[in-house]
């Protein structure tokens, strides 16, 4: 699957999506990739098993400075996933994220594939 896009955003993007889920699981818990073909579009998702985030949070978790889990404040200054929506609104993407608190999060990542 080949998607035609600027890798160093590309870059921007994975890197915050895998250094949050990272940052966010316990060790002993689990990070994902899963990629899959859904009609022209690629899907990435990048899941963990960490503390996940409440349907409060997560309606703001694009937003410049937010910071829904403030024990972790003093590893960011909650522009990550900001510049993530903004890359990926860019080019032309989508961003979605599903989650459960105890339970992790699932950022989904959809690109037009390339024809």
């Amino acid at each position: 699957m080949t998607v035609e896009s600027d890798p160093e955003l590309l870059s921007l993007v994975w890197n915050n999506l895998f250094s949050n889920a990272i940052k966010f699981t316990e060790p002993g818990g689990t990070v994902g990739l899963k990629l899959c073909s859904d009609g022209g579009s690629a899907v990435v998702e990048v899941s963990d098993t960490g503390c996940g985030i409440n349907p409060e949070t997560a309606a703001h978790i694009f937003e410049k400075f937010y910071q829904g889990d403030t024990s972790h404040a003093t590893q960011g200054n909650g522009l990550g996933l900001a510049l993530v929506k903004r890359v990926v609104d860019i080019i032309g993407g989508e961003i979605d994220v599903k989650s459960e608190p105890g339970t992790g999060s699932a950022f989904i990542v959809r690109l037009k594939k390339r024809q």
